[in-house]
C-alpha cells in the first residue's frame, strides 16, 4: 500500500518563502542540500535563478512538468510556483544539490534602467514571468559563473551578477508556462494553508509511480471534498488533475526511453497507459514527438554533445505543458 499523504516526510513547510537579503546585500545567493526546508512547492516576490549540480528528478514551474539533471539552469518570476523534486533512496541526503540566486524585480529593473548595456535583460525578465530554461553550449558557463559567486565578496558578486546576467540575456531559452504568474492580475492568491495541502499532494505524486492513483482519493486524504479537491488543485498548479496526471505518466516515459533499453510496449505499460495506441498518442500529442523519436534525439545529443547534455537541455520531455 503506498504511503499516506504527508507520511515519512522530511521537511513540512509554508508555501510561501520569505527572502530577506542581508543589511549590506542587495541579493541572495546560497547552496542548499536536499531535502531542505527551502526546496519545497513554493512561491515569493523575488525573481530565482535555479541551478542543479547534482541528482536527478521532476520539476514543476507553474503548470510546466518536466525532468532535471547537473547543469539545469532555470530562471523563474515573481508569485510564480515553482519546486525541485529528485529522485531519492530512503534516508539519501543530497548535498549541495541547488544554488539560487533570489533579487527582488524592483531592484533588477532599477538596475537595468541605470546601465543602458543591459537593455536586453528587461526582455529577459519579461520572459521569465513565465518561467525559462536556458539552452545551447554557454550554459555549463553560465552555470559555473553562478557557483563561483559563492566564494566572492559582496562587491565581486554585485559584478558578477552584471556580468551574468548580460549572458543569460543572451542565452538561448524556452519558455515553461503559459499561464499568469501566480498572484497575477486577475487570479487570486490561494491561501497558504491551502498551498501546504497541494504541496503534499505534489510530492506524493511525484515520489512514486503514476499507477492506480485516484482524484478522490487524494482528496480524501488532505480533507477535501472532489469539487473543492479539484478547483484548488487547478488554481494552485494551473492545470488539472487529470491533465497533470497524465504530463506526469508521460514524464516517467521520457525517464524510461532516455535511461533504459526496456521496450516501447515495456515502458508503455510501466508509466501506467493502458495501451501502447493511447500512449503513442498522448506522447505525441505532449512532447511533440514519437516515444521512438524521442529516444533517439535523447541518446543522439548524450553522444555527440555530452556537456550540453550533462546542462539539462536533453533531460526534459519538451511540450510538458498543458
Amino acid at each position: 500500500m503506498p504511503p499516506r499523504v504527508g507520511e515519512s516526510r522530511a521537511v513540512s513547510p509554508p508555501v510561501f518563502e520569505v527572502i530577506q537579503p542581508g543589511p549590506r546585500q542587495s541579493f541572495v545567493w546560497h547552496c542548499h542540500d536536499y531535502p531542505a526546508a527551502c526546496a519545497r512547492w513554493n512561491y515569493h516576490p523575488e525573481y530565482e535563478l535555479h541551478l542543479i549540480t547534482a541528482g536527478t528528478g521532476h520539476f514543476m514551474v507553474g503548470d510546466f512538468l518536466g525532468t532535471f539533471a547537473p547543469g539545469h539552469l532555470v530562471l523563474v518570476g515573481p508569485d510564480l510556483p515553482h519546486g525541485w523534486f529528485s529522485d531519492l533512496s530512503a534516508g539519501e541526503r543530497i548535498e549541495g544539490r541547488d544554488i539560487v540566486l533570489q533579487a527582488h524585480g524592483d531592484w533588477l529593473q532599477r538596475l537595468v534602467s541605470l546601465c543602458p548595456e543591459l537593455e536586453t535583460v528587461s526582455a529577459l525578465l519579461a520572459d521569465a514571468r513565465y518561467g525559462v530554461v536556458f539552452t545551447g553550449p554557454t550554459v555549463p558557463v553560465l552555470g559555473a559563473g553562478l557557483a563561483a559567486m559563492g566564494d566572492m565578496n559582496d562587491a565581486a558578486r554585485l559584478a558578477a551578477l552584471i556580468g551574468l546576467l548580460s549572458g543569460l540575456a543572451a542565452c538561448p531559452r524556452q519558455r515553461l508556462t503559459g499561464i499568469a504568474p501566480f498572484g497575477g492580475e486577475g487570479q487570486a492568491r490561494v491561501a497558504d494553508r491551502d498551498l501546504e495541502r497541494m504541496d503534499r499532494v505534489i510530492r506524493h505524486l511525484l515520489s512514486g509511480g503514476a499507477h492506480d492513483i485516484r482524484q478522490a482519493d487524494m482528496a480524501r486524504q488532505v480533507g477535501l471534498g472532489g469539487p473543492a479537491f479539484s478547483r484548488l488543485f487547478r488554481r494552485a498548479t494551473g492545470t488539472t488533475f487529470v491533465s497533470f496526471m497524465r504530463r506526469l505518466r508521460v514524464s516517467h516515459a521520457c525517464r524510461m526511453l532516455a535511461e533504459t533499453d526496456a521496450s516501447i510496449a515495456e515502458i508503455s505499460s510501466a508509466a501506467g497507459f493502458a495501451n501502447l495506441s493511447n500512449f503513442n498518442r498522448q506522447f505525441l500529442e505532449i512532447c511533440g514527438t514519437t516515444p521512438r523519436r524521442y529516444r533517439q534525439d535523447v541518446r543522439s545529443l548524450s553522444r555527440v554533445d555530452a556537456p550540453l547534455a550533462r546542462a539539462g537541455t536533453g533531460a526534459a520531455c519538451p511540450g510538458l505543458t498543458g
